[in-house]
């Protein structure tokens, strides 16, 4: 795996990324990592952000339908206050893989 070192040199950036990373709760490398790997990100085809996604779906099982439903269902819960680990323990659909 190669990497790669970027020196930021302009007073503006530095103190942008260092008060993101404030706000973050994380180190300004951290922060500065998170930013550029999402404008990496934003320049692929949206097609190919989501590929691995709708490849897992395709891989589950599932129907539409069946995702369909829990959609619904956890808009319901979260509407509901749940926490994200009462909502999968509660999901008919939970032990399958998406």
């Amino acid at each position: 795996m190669k990497t790669l070192v970027v020196k930021i040199s302009n007073p503006d950036t530095v103190h942008a990324i260092s008060e993101a990373a404030k706000r973050q709760g994380t180190t300004p490398e951290a922060a500065a990592l998170e930013l550029l790997e999402t404008a990496v990100l934003a320049q692929k085809p949206f097609e190919e952000i989501v590929e691995p996604i709708a490849r897992s779906f395709d891989e589950s099982g599932m129907s539409e339908e069946e995702l369909d439903d829990l959609i619904k269902q956890t808009q319901r819960a979260i509407r509901r206050g749940q926490t994200p680990e009462q909502i999968g323990d509660a999901r008919p659909y939970s032990s399958r893989r998406l």
